[in-house]
């Protein structure tokens, strides 16, 4: 994980030169962009963290990503259902570079050297986006709660290294509407691991054991 977010923060430190840009900084639950089919920015998480949630037409919330630094977002990105509201929220206290589509499909006005590596990079960051996405919608295909915990775990075993010891980087709360169940459910599977000797828990610490007896 930590290669991973070292790779990241490279990528950022070549694109914050381009002037088809602005800053914004926010605190813990501010809403840092709605976003609509019709919104032309594009954001990049530049310290904290932070989640994109989705709201229905009966006022459902769920969280369908988690955003990190290095991170991007914007309806170009997501590819936003009109009957849906799309939201990114502060998970801590964040700053954002935000630039518009329009500027990374055109050369800004002073035609500046490292517009070109701008475009590369979001580019890239949009690529990611998708894969993420992706993983999101396999991760909620699995027909049972059990099996969507394990591959959720099996996507932290993945970004984390070779190591069995796993930490659930957010709040249960989160991973609960992650998973598309609640709380108490997603609890009482996790007891339920445990006793199955799937799983060793402690608070968000978990080890995984044997994932075939998940099967």
């Amino acid at each position: 994980m930590e290669n991973k977010n070292n790779e990241k923060q490279a990528r950022i430190k070549t694109i914050t030169d381009c002037e088809s840009k602005k800053y914004a900084s926010f605190v813990k639950g501010d809403i840092i962009l709605s976003m609509s089919a019709h919104s032309g920015l594009v954001g990049l998480l530049l310290e904290g963290s932070a989640c994109i949630m989705t709201i229905d037409e009966d006022g459902r919330e769920s969280i369908s990503d988690f955003l990190t630094v290095g991170d991007s977002f914007g309806a170009y990105i997501i590819m936003p259902l009109e009957s849906m509201e799309y939201i990114v929220v502060a998970e801590s206290d964040c700053r954002v570079l935000f630039v518009n589509f329009e500027n990374i499909m055109h050369n800004c006005r002073h035609n500046c050297t490292n517009h070109a590596d701008l475009i590369k990079k979001m580019l890239l960051f949009t690529s990611q986006r998708a894969q993420y996405l992706s993983l999101h919608v396999a991760i909620l295909s699995k027909k049972s709660l059990r099996e969507k915990i394990l591959a959720y775990l099996e996507y932290l075993h993945q970004i984390s290294g070779d190591t069995n010891d796993i930490t659930i980087p957010i709040t249960f709360d989160r991973l609960a509407s992650y998973l598309g169940a609640d709380r108490s459910a997603l609890m009482r599977e996790i007891r339920r691991m445990n006793n199955d000797g799937i799983i060793i828990s402690e608070g968000r610490k978990v080890k995984v054991i044997n994932t075939r007896q998940g099967e």
